[in-house]
């Protein structure tokens, strides 16, 4: 009878040392579950922001047109008015948000009279308020098939802004991945 007892006695140490253990590669488990989950929910909230606010902007920087006439071709003041205000909305819509992890690249390609096409392009670090570039997979350049032929017998203009910002690494630093940057673009033909 003693030894009977004696081995229900060891069985529930053994158990108690599975379970232990089992417990804590579950705790494991969860906590990367939980991290991963956690840095994909900032990520994509970034990312529907720098959405909207890439709409936005180039729909700004296309019906600036109707403010200035013919002046189809964005410059240095109008950049940094609509970069301006891109970073006040990102202030405003992200809790820490940090300058130095904003990028944005503005683009535009117009045609003159003779259909020849003239790029532009606007880049972070020609203002004082960005820190990042933006990196594209395909130039404005090459999409100048976008542009369609106006009633007015012209090829319309075309506008591309591409915002870009650095967040935190959460999951990336416990696996050591590059998970860190969210990027959005949107396109506009002009009038």
């Amino acid at each position: 009878m003693t030894s009977l007892s004696m081995n229900n006695l060891s069985m529930n140490k053994i158990q108690r040392g599975n379970f232990t253990v089992e417990f804590a590669i579950i705790g494991v488990v969860l906590s990367l579950l939980l991290t991963f989950s956690a840095d994909v929910i900032v990520k994509l909230s970034g990312k529907g922001k720098l959405d909207r606010l890439s709409y936005a902007m180039v729909n700004l920087l296309k019906e600036r047109t109707q403010l200035y006439e013919e002046n189809y071709v964005p410059d240095q003041d109008s950049v940094d008015l609509i970069v301006t205000i891109a970073t006040g909305s990102l202030q405003r819509t992200m809790g820490r948000f940090n300058p130095l992890n904003f990028g944005y690249l503005i683009e535009s390609v117009t045609f003159d009279a003779q259909q020849n096409a003239t790029y532009t392009t606007f880049p972070s670090g020609t203002a004082s308020l960005s820190g990042i570039q933006c990196v594209l997979r395909e130039p404005l350049s090459q999409m100048t098939y976008l542009s369609k032929m106006t009633t007015w017998g012209r090829r319309s203009a075309l506008y591309r802004v591409t915002l870009c910002y650095n967040t935190d690494n959460w999951i990336g630093q416990l696996l050591h991945v590059d998970f860190i940057r969210i990027q959005s673009d949107a396109v506009s033909i002009g009038r």
